[in-house]
Order: structure tokens, then C-alpha cells, then sequence
């Protein structure tokens, strides 16, 4: 008789086998880890230089287009200006009231009219340079048919105008111009009255010299003569209140209030070409603003998320952006 085999007992891993296997797993689970770790912080960082990239893209497109305007006029850029409103009028006028300087720059400790330094939001940042731009800016195939200066109107080409009351007014021709608040609207026609309001006119005449009086120095604009709209604006770094983005923008004031431009812009520094001159210089050597023929601008621009990419611990990316803007209407 054949005497029955025994069955072969099953075998299992050894623990050589399963340290081998479990030291594989790690080098697996850790070369995912780590993938995975470097794809989530290079999104993180495509992400944020592309939210810095369009803060610097929004920065330029604004401010450049602005401060390329400075000093124009729908005439002439030189042309001698009638200044009508209260405001404008003594030695401190109101900084967006006053038609003169086309542009003044603000270095890192002068105090800028447009905005305080502070840590309220929308308070301008210390050690932050600003600027101050003013021009008019013409309302597109809007001209003067008529000027009754005794009725203190205005008629124009077009029933839909356009021009609002309160609006800030430039007219002018090729002989001067006058700055000016309307008082009233209709079609066809808006106003120039006097008015006791602090943006209010002193005076319903409109010629060289101004004289806050009734009837001050009457100017009639002559038939062909063009309006635009006076435009006075400051940009500055303000705080915006957001210190987990940064806490910083780039902040734009006029006389209806202060608006956020762009967020992440920490810095701004500014420098000026002089008529005649070689290189850019700072304000405080700037001594007359009437001759500034360009403005460069240095932004320095900061990530909306700290720890991203290589930077250490609580940092942000940081890039300066440089760039140069020709005042067209200073041009020599």
C-alpha cells in the first residue's frame, strides 16, 4: 500500500521579504509625496505671479495713460487759464481745484494733499512716493455755437451733450481758457452761474485776470470753441485693510473720493526728466513742474499668498517693475 504524502505546508513573505517590500512602498509613496508637493507649490507660484503680473499690468495701463494727459488741454497745452471756482482761489487752494501745475510729484516724506499717511485704509503708506496729474479731457465733436455771458450759457452743437450739472468744465479756444462748475443743464445748453458752494464759481466772467466778482472780467468763447472735462487725480500706496493679501494697493484719489486700483503694490518710487536735462532726478530737484517731460515710474509688487515657492517663512514674492511714461503734452 502507498502511504498518503503529507501536504507541503504553505509559506509565507519573510520579514526580509516584507522590509524589502514595505522600503519599496516608501520610496514609491515618497516620490508621489514629493511630486505632488512640488506641482501644488509650482501652481501656487504660476498662480500669484500671474495675479502680480496683472496688479503691474493694471498699474501701468491706468497711471501711464493718466500722466501721459498731464497739462493737455482741448486746445492748447500752454494756453493761459480763467479759474473760476472758490476753491482754486487764495494761496492754499484745494489741490484738484487749482489748474496750473500739469503735475507735481510727492517724494517718500512730503505730505500729499490727496491723501494723509496713516494705517486707516485708504491712507497713503510712509515712505511711499505719489504724484498729483491735471488736464482736460475733451468731450469728443462737443463745440461752442454760442456764448451768452450776460445769461451766463453756454450753447453747443448737440442736444445730448452729455455735460451734467456740477461737472467740472474746461472751455477753450486758441486765445485762453476758462475752468469752471455747471450750475444748470438743458438741451443744447448748460451754465455758469455763480454760486457760494466751496466748488461753486466766484464769478460769472470767464476772462484774464479772474476777478471773483459779479460781473468779474467778461470773456465771450466765440462759435468753434471746444469743451472738455477738467480731470485731477492722485496716486499714491494706501493701505487696504487686507494684511493676509499684504495689506498694500495702489490707490488712485480724486474729488469724489478715493478708489482702489491694485492690489500687492507695496512700493512706488518716482523720478522726473527736466526739460534740458541729462538723467531723471527726484522732486525735491525738480524746480519747476511746468518743464517735467517724463516720469519714471519703479513698482515694487508683492505676492497676494505668503510661502510660496522658495521664499522663507511668512515671505512673499517680490518683483520691481520699472517703466517710463512721456508727458505728451510737455513735450518741447
Amino acid at each position: 500500500m502507498n502511504t498518503p504524502r503529507r501536504p507541503t505546508p504553505q509559506r509565507g513573505f519573510g520579514l526580509v521579504e516584507m522590509m524589502v517590500a514595505l522600503a519599496l512602498g516608501l520610496l514609491v509613496v515618497g516620490g508621489a509625496s514629493v511630486l505632488f508637493i512640488a506641482t501644488r507649490q509650482a501652481n501656487g507660484t504660476t498662480d500669484n505671479l500671474g495675479r502680480m503680473q496683472e496688479s503691474v499690468r493694471t498699474s501701468y495701463d491706468l497711471m501711464a495713460r493718466e500722466v501721459r494727459e498731464a497739462g493737455g488741454t482741448p486746445c492748447d497745452a500752454l494756453l493761459h487759464m480763467s479759474d473760476v471756482l472758490n476753491n482754486a482761489q487764495g494761496g492754499a487752494p484745494t489741490w484738484w481745484a487749482a489748474w496750473g501745475e500739469p503735475l507735481r510729484g510727492y517724494a517718500a516724506g512730503t505730505a500729499f494733499p490727496g491723501a494723509t499717511v496713516g494705517a486707516a485704509v485708504g491712507e497713503r503708506v510712509a515712505g511711499t512716493a505719489a504724484v498729483i496729474v491735471r488736464y482736460g479731457a475733451p468731450i469728443d465733436d462737443l463745440a461752442v455755437t454760442a456764448h451768452d455771458t450776460a445769461a451766463t450759457s453756454f450753447t453747443v452743437n448737440r442736444a445730448a451733450h452729455g455735460v451734467a450739472v456740477n461737472d467740472l468744465i474746461m472751455a477753450c479756444n486758441y486765445r485762453q481758457g476758462a475752468v469752471f462748475k455747471v450750475s444748470a443743464v438743458a438741451a443744447s445748453t448748460f451754465a455758469h452761474a455763480t454760486s457760494a458752494a466751496a466748488d461753486g464759481n466766484c464769478s460769472p466772467g470767464l476772462g484774464l485776470p479772474t476777478v471773483c466778482a459779479n460781473p468779474g472780467t467778461t470773456y465771450e468763447f466765440s462759435a468753434g470753441s471746444l469743451v472738455g472735462r477738467l480731470n485731477a487725480a492722485g496716486w499714491y500706496i494706501g493701505n487696504n485693510g487686507r494684511p493676509e493679501t499684504g495689506g498694500r494697493s495702489l490707490y488712485r484719489v480724486t474729488r469724489q473720493g478715493v478708489e482702489e486700483v491694485a492690489e500687492g503694490v507695496s512700493a512706488m518710487d518716482l523720478n522726473y526728466l527736466v526739460t534740458g536735462g541729462v538723467d531723471y532726478v527726484a522732486p525735491a530737484a525738480v524746480a519747476d513742474w511746468a518743464q517735467v517731460t517724463a516720469v519714471r515710474f519703479d513698482l515694487t509688487v508683492q505676492s497676494p499668498e505668503a510661502n510660496v515657492g522658495t521664499t522663507g517663512a511668512g515671505q512673499r514674492l517680490t518683483r520691481t517693475v520699472a517703466f517710463t511714461v512721456n508727458l505728451r503734452n510737455m513735450q518741447p
